[in-house]
């Protein structure tokens, strides 16, 4: 199956008072590459996080993205420092009667006093805790990652397979046509030489026209690019079959695929299959694009 290099996936979940989320973003790249970003707390678990991205990546650039946030509780939660209040209080009430004042003591006022309110501590949490919870929800963003890629891959797949078939058919095209190059020069060589010879007293070196004839035909011989491109083709075609990462491979036998091309273009002495040279290495340039963009 076909995958393309390109996707996103993106999975949260709760582990206690905290919510941990993962986002996977993956664009094109020559090799496995995979990024890990995690909060500076929970570096201890970068290695596990990579090691399980890679068991879906073969090929590309993946950027994770780690979250791991207190989620906020519904209800207030905060607690009161008795100890605290009650010398605040027994101070006050001293400086009241030192100084003679007549201050009002209102629980407002102590509230604002420094240690008397303070938020309900969470429960301190090891990084290394997270890491079975973390890697299940990695697990799923990679699964959702994966299948984006493996449905832009069928779609890449679909299209590159339709013009691989026209090259098939173009190229059974050039097969036909190559042994009639041949005949369709010696009939203008000969009539050239017919037309040349007429009211001059010279005879045609019959011998001579045909060692021009072999030589023209060995020039212009397109048999084995022919036998290369239908071979190139076949392996191109039993590749994309395959469920392993094909798209350097692909590459590769693109650029065979249009050398061949290119030399048959060359070669035959024949406007028709020239054109259907030309119309294969259009195809392959096409092609190109969509296979830079394969695993």
């Amino acid at each position: 199956m076909v995958r393309s290099m390109t996707g996103y996936g993106r999975k949260e979940t709760m582990y206690g008072a905290f919510r941990l989320s993962v986002e996977m973003r993956a664009v094109n790249h020559r090799f496995a590459e995979i990024i890990v970003r995690l909060p500076k707390a929970y570096g201890v678990l970068e290695e596990p996080v990579r090691k399980l991205v890679a068991e879906y990546i073969r090929r590309g650039r993946v950027e994770v993205t780690v979250s791991i946030d207190e989620a906020a509780s519904g209800e207030a939660e905060f607690q009161i420092n008795w100890n605290a209040a009650e010398q605040y209080v027994r101070a006050l009430r001293e400086m009241n009667d030192r100084f003679s004042l007549d201050a009002p003591l209102a629980a407002k006022d102590l509230l604002l006093l420094p240690t008397v309110l303070s938020g309900k501590e969470t429960e301190a949490v090891k990084p290394e805790e997270f890491c079975e919870p973390l890697l299940e929800v990695t697990r799923e963003a990679a699964e959702d990652l994966l299948s984006m890629r493996q449905k832009e891959g069928q779609k890449l797949e679909e299209d590159i397979s339709r013009r691989l078939g026209d090259i098939v058919s173009w190229t059974r095209e050039i097969a036909q046509s190559a042994p009639v190059v041949v005949e369709e020069y010696r009939a203008r060589l000969n009539q050239r030489v017919s037309e040349w010879i007429q009211g001059t007293p010279f005879e045609a070196d019959m011998q001579r026209l045909a060692q021009e004839v072999v030589f023209f035909a060995d020039r212009s011989d397109i048999s084995e690019e022919i036998t290369r491109l239908e071979s190139h083709c076949a392996q191109f075609s039993g590749l994309l079959a395959q469920s392993d990462a094909i798209g350097r491979k692909l590459d590769f036998l693109l650029q065979e695929m249009n050398r061949e091309a290119n030399t048959i273009a060359a070669k035959a002495n024949n406007l028709s299959i020239q054109r259907s040279a030309i119309e294969i290495k259009t195809e392959l340039e096409k092609m190109k694009e969509q296979i830079q963009n394969i695993e």
